[in-house]
């Protein structure tokens, strides 16, 4: 309950919109554990039961504390499965390391826009039944209002922001171009913006202009593409003045901009084509006001809800908040962080079993062994080589888990990288760290018992069978 609940606390989606994570107490997946955990506790604990009660007395005294075939048996199983839990974690912490490795990366990367000192808010007036003239004249006075705040450097509105949870698309018919007889047009994502959007966001033109009063509903169609969609669709071209249309046979909108190249969806998508055109010729009633300020968005936060109040107490905010507040959700950085948190405790949990695995294995190997501890230090034997040929039963086991585990580190890597691709399938650093860390703590678990062995009197050896 109190694993679940840290979890369940430690998720954000990056909006206010009530995300329901339901972890509950259910008694089917409790009845399911108990069940699978009394089922592992029989089979370990009845199988080497029913084993030693086949051997018979004079076997058992003859082979001595190994306890014969059995004895040797059931200790090749208990090392193939320590070896299974050094593999194992070792696999899930390099995981988790790569994870954040990859969050790491992720921060540094050149996003194409700002979100420093960006404070959001989504509005709808349609939820209150104003008609779109009422709501054009809504956002006109709001965006007056708020621009006129000390501290606001300028004012925007968006159906969407970048690597939020809405998004438009709309498929192109670039003009010239027929689409043909069974095929589909591209489909491209497209924003909905006003004027004071690049400028608010802080994504600079490289050809053309961005968009003005000018541009009204009554006005041609124009639009501002990125350079992405510039180069697929009108290669060594210039893009300026080249139309498209969002239905075949539909009006035609002109390219007025180049923009430059964003991250528009998701924080590790690969450079794609985008659009934009003005709100005021493709309205929405849903908004996303866009405040960039001079000083902390934050200590802004209270004048734009006064002001947004003011103008009609009624209206529900949604998602106000930072623009770095909203790039921790799923769609920015959130996905690396919970896949490390889980990977990691996971990751050391194994840890924990390996390194108890590790040393329950080197100390029943010693135990057994004691009688033969004893003889060998009263033949002469140094307390060393009794230390060395204790220790190298652990080191084995060791050295195959971690084997096992860079394998298996290596093919799990590689296949999380297909799917967050800002995770590097082969980080030496993060494998070297890791391994090193489970290799120290494992062999520290060996050397434990081992040095233990080492101090046996060999009269109380020769006296333990």
């Amino acid at each position: 309950k109190w694993g679940t609940s840290a979890f369940v606390g430690s998720i954000s989606a990056g909006t206010s919109l009530p995300v329901n994570v339901n972890y509950s107490f259910d008694w089917r997946g409790f009845g399911y554990a108990w069940a699978a955990a009394v089922f592992t506790v029989l089979v370990i604990g009845l199988w080497p039961a029913i084993r030693a009660s086949r051997i018979a007395g004079q076997t058992a005294l003859r082979d001595g504390g190994w306890g014969g075939s059995a004895g040797r048996t059931g200790l090749r199983i208990r090392s193939t499965l320590v070896v299974a839990q050094v593999a194992a974690s070792l696999m899930l912490l390099i995981v988790a390391g790569m994870l954040v490795r990859g969050l790491q990366h992720a921060q540094r990367l050149d996003l194409g826009f700002q979100p420093d000192h960006v404070l959001n808010v989504r509005l709808n007036p349609r939820d209150l039944g104003y008609s779109d003239q009422r709501t054009r004249d809504y956002y006109r006075e709001l965006k007056r209002r708020i621009g006129a705040l000390p501290g606001v450097q300028s004012v925007s509105l968006a159906f969407s922001v970048p690597l939020g949870y809405i998004f438009d698309g709309k498929d192109v018919y670039v003009e010239g171009r027929p689409v043909a007889p069974g095929d589909r047009a591209p489909h491209v994502m497209a924003n909905s913006i006003d004027g004071d959007y690049f400028s608010t966001m802080r994504i600079p033109l490289v050809r053309g202009r961005a968009f003005t009063e000018s541009d009204g509903e009554k006005a041609p169609l124009v639009a501002v593409v990125n350079q992405t969609m510039a180069a697929r669709f009108w290669p060594h071209q210039d893009a300026i003045g080249k139309r498209f249309a969002l239905l075949a046979g539909g009006p035609l909108w002109e390219v007025v901009g180049v923009a430059r190249d964003s991250k528009y969806l998701v924080i590790f998508e690969s450079p794609m084509p985008y659009f934009y055109v003005p709100l005021a010729q493709n309205f929405y009633s849903m908004q996303v006001l866009q405040v960039h300020t001079a000083v902390p968005p934050e200590a802004l936060r209270t004048r734009v809800q006064q002001e947004i109040q003011a103008l009609d107490a009624d209206l529900p905010l949604a998602d106000f908040q930072t623009m770095t507040e909203s790039l921790n959700g799923f769609m920015g950085f959130r996905m690396f962080q919970m896949g490390a948190q889980q990977a990691g405790a996971m990751g050391l949990l194994g840890l924990i079993l390996a390194a108890i695995g590790v040393y329950g294995v080197v100390s029943y190997g010693a135990a057994q062994r004691t009688h033969e501890i004893g003889i060998r230090m009263a033949l002469g034997a140094e307390p060393v080589q009794v230390l060395t040929m204790i220790l190298r039963q652990g080191v084995w086991l060791v050295v195959a888990g971690v084997l096992s585990g860079l394998v298996a580190a290596s093919l799990f890597t590689r296949l999380t990288a297909r799917i967050l691709p800002l995770v590097d399938r082969t980080d030496p650093l993060t494998f070297g760290a890791v391994t090193l860390l489970l290799a120290g703590i494992t062999l520290w678990a060996c050397y434990i018992p081992a040095r233990r062995a080492m101090r046996v009197d060999p009269v109380v050896a020769l006296r333990h069978e």
